[in-house]
Formats: structure tokens, C-alpha cells, sequence
């Protein structure tokens, strides 16, 4: 496997946070084959526990059928940031996958937060989903506060219906409260082949696709 020139030798991590269902599990799965496809080096890590609105784990995916990449599940909290500096290859991309987004005690957010470079919030574009960006604005103050480390974050728009308009909307909303919003966007797909549907099966590599795009943008960012 070649190595990617935009990326430091320590290569980088990003964490995918947001609420149950959002389709960050999705997203990590199609971005590591696809990253596989493009020949950069990537590992993920596993700090999710489904709970009643996911429907599977990252590592229970990879474990049934190849992604393209090894996934590991998550150490305790205090080797979360170690363990992600550790596995992920040089030049390399280590991903993140964690569960519906919490603040409380014994959480495993924030060592995820302090553990990376970047942080995407899987948001649908609505309103009420609007509220979890301030949220994860606030873990990022609190680890500044206390003098963590605290990554970049920009906002990937999931579960996106093409037909509907509220994606612009909360594009411009979301841009207007200065928060980075990524171009690309994941839509709501699901037909039996469709995103909605991926779990459990090799992710379809389809060039030009939203997943192609987007991990081509995610390597943009962290490279820059």
C-alpha cells in the first residue's frame, strides 16, 4: 500500500460525532474503502456502543466483510488518544467512529475530541439537529478551557433528501454562525442498494459518487 504525500508522517485522525442513526458508521465504512481504493493507508477505531436507534457497530461491520481496512475497537478512555496515535499508519488516516452525541460523565466524546486533528458532525439539515452543533462547540471550549487539545470541526450534512431544500438552508444557517460546512453531502438513500441499506455489505466504490467526493475532501482538509 502507498503512502499519501499530502499527509505528515504521523498521519491524522478524524473523529465522526453526531446523534444515533446519522450515519456516521456509513460514512467511516465507505470513506476507509475508499481511501483502500486511492492506495492511502487507514485504520478505524471503535468508540461506539449501538444503542436502540444504530444499527450496528463499525467493528461488527468489518469484521463480516473486508472494508478495505482493519478496525479496532476502542481502548479505555484513558488510551483513547495513544492507541489512535499508535495504530494509524504514517502518512496514513486513523477514523474515529463513536455513538449518539453525549456530554456526561464517563462518556467517551471528549477523550475522542482530545485524541484527534478533526471532527466532522454528521448533521441532518434540520433545525432541531442544529442544536447538537452548538453542543459540540461547547466540549471544544471546555477542552481549550482546560488546556486540551481541541481539533478543528466541520459539519458534513447527512440523510440529505436531493428533492428538498432544507440542506441550503441549513447550509446558509450553519455558514452564518461560522461554522465550516464541507461541500459534499451524503444523501438519504434507501433503495435496497442504497446507503441506508450498506451495513454488513462491501461498500460499493462508485467513482463520482458522495462517499468518492467526500473522502477526497476529507483528505484536502486534513492534508491542508
Amino acid at each position: 500500500m502507498t503512502t499519501s504525500p499530502l499527509l505528515p508522517a504521523g498521519g491524522r485522525r478524524i473523529a465522526f460525532v453526531g446523534k444515533g442513526g446519522s450515519g456516521k458508521t456509513t460514512t467511516i465504512a465507505h470513506v476507509l474503502a475508499h481511501l483502500a481504493k486511492q492506495g492511502v493507508p487507514a485504520v478505524g477505531m471503535d468508540a461506539d456502543k449501538p444503542g436502540d436507534e444504530e444499527d450496528g457497530s463499525l467493528y461488527v461491520w468489518a469484521s463480516a466483510v473486508d472494508i478495505g481496512a482493519p478496525v479496532y475497537p476502542a481502548p479505555a478512555l484513558p488510551r483513547i488518544a495513544d492507541e489512535a496515535q499508535r495504530l494509524t499508519p504514517p502518512h496514513g488516516l486513523g477514523l474515529l467512529d463513536t455513538g449518539a452525541w453525549e456530554r456526561r460523565e464517563g462518556s467517551p466524546h471528549l477523550a475522542v475530541l482530545s485524541a484527534v486533528d478533526l471532527v466532522v458532525l454528521c448533521l441532518p439539515p434540520t433545525r432541531m439537529e442544529m442544536e447538537r452543533a452548538g453542543s459540540v462547540l461547547g466540549a471544544l471550549e471546555h477542552l481549550r478551557s482546560v488546556g486540551a487539545h481541541a481539533p478543528r470541526l466541520v459539519v458534513l450534512q447527512t440523510l440529505v433528501n436531493a428533492s428538498a431544500r432544507s440542506a441550503g438552508t441549513t447550509r446558509e444557517a450553519l455558514e452564518g454562525a461560522g461554522f465550516t460546512v464541507l461541500s459534499t453531502v451524503v444523501p438519504r438513500n434507501d433503495a435496497h442498494d442504497g446507503y441506508a441499506q450498506a451495513f454488513g455489505r462491501a461498500p460499493r466504490l462508485v467513482p463520482g459518487s458522495p462517499m468518492d467526493l467526500l473522502t477526497a475532501e476529507l483528505l484536502a482538509v486534513v492534508a491542508g
